[in-house]
């Protein structure tokens, strides 16, 4: 059975074709019962701008349905701490862990733990959280993604 390692290595290379395809590094996968049942990558920019489709979002958007009532029991695996749109997502969906690879300090959400509002606190106390998993090798995505972003930024100056 894959390991939390095997599916973290997963998110990796679902980062990287997201690069590949101009977008921001970062990739997202939600498993079941030991299986992958939905994938995601970020396509912010790619292949048409949606400023929603972060990875984490992606990959939830990409769960059947009918498994919505298990929701409890999966774990989603990202390369890079939540931002606070994907850490409420995730939270309203009832996700049962998290594991991501990588702390985001510039725009991670988990600095919110403790401020939110109560629903979402508690959503939060039933859930498991652990990271960064892959450190090493997502914190060089990390930084990635703050290169492409900066470029983008002083390009539009």
């Amino acid at each position: 059975m894959p390991t939390d390692h095997d599916y973290m290595l997963h998110t990796l290379r679902l980062a990287k074709s997201a690069e590949e395809a101009g977008n921001l590094p970062i990739g997202a996968l939600i498993v079941l019962d030991g299986q992958v049942i939905a994938e995601g990558k970020n396509r912010l920019w790619f292949p048409t701008p949606n400023p929603g489709r972060h990875a984490e979002i992606d990959a939830l958007a990409n769960v059947d349905p009918a498994l919505w009532t298990r929701a409890k029991e999966m774990t989603l695996y990202t390369t890079l701490e939540p931002c606070l749109m994907c850490l409420s997502t995730i939270l309203l969906h009832h996700i049962g862990r998290v594991v991501y690879g990588a702390k985001d300090p510039r725009g991670g959400a988990l600095c919110t733990v403790g401020h939110m509002p109560a629903p979402f606190e508690h959503f939060y106390k039933k859930m498991e959280i652990s990271g960064p998993a892959l450190p090493e090798e997502c914190d060089e995505l990390f930084h990635k993604m703050v290169h492409i972003i900066e470029a983008r930024i002083k390009k539009e100056k």
